[in-house]
């Protein structure tokens, strides 16, 4: 999925959903999927977590999860936000985000927990608006660092 550098620009004009919504020919009460844009072009579409039941969830029991696609976990407040890979089938990379989504801190392709035994949790040293998970080896495959924009289409809103 390719976004228009215009509709990216333009949306701080017309607010993103909308300006995404004219983008692609729909009415404007039709939901855009929601979509992470790394600095090296590479695009996401995104799970949105943004309920406690749903964060809880996350990726957990999931066997595949495609190489294009990720999970964006929102929140209302800034917070040290500490994740665990229990119940986790694939390895996952860990990006936490601050409120403007620049990269704070990144976990490297975290590993699934043993079934029985510890799993200990990765808390960043840094707070945190934001977290998004993807593939496991993403992160370093498309470049990604600390201090990194992440664009995300359309901005996130915990409810």
């Amino acid at each position: 999925m390719s976004w228009p550098r215009q509709a990216v620009l333009g949306a701080t004009g017309l607010g993103l959903g909308a300006a995404l919504a004219l983008h692609a020919g729909v009415a404007a009460s039709t939901t855009p999927p929601t979509v992470a844009i790394f600095p090296s072009g590479a695009e996401f579409r995104l799970e949105v977590a943004a309920d406690p039941a749903s964060q809880r969830r996350g990726y957990m029991f999931r066997e595949h999860v495609p190489a294009d696609e990720g999970m964006l976990f929102v929140y209302r407040e800034t917070g040290r936000r500490a994740f665990w890979m229990k119940n986790c089938r694939v390895s996952l990379d860990i990006v936490w985000l601050d409120a403007s989504s620049l990269v704070v801190e990144i976990a490297h392709s975290l590993r699934p927990c043993p079934e029985t035994g510890p799993c200990p949790s990765v808390e960043p040293q840094r707070m945190a608006r934001h977290v998004l998970e993807v593939v496991g080896g993403t992160a370093r495959r498309e470049g990604l660092a600390v201090g990194d924009l992440v664009t995300i289409v359309p901005e996130p809103s915990a409810p």
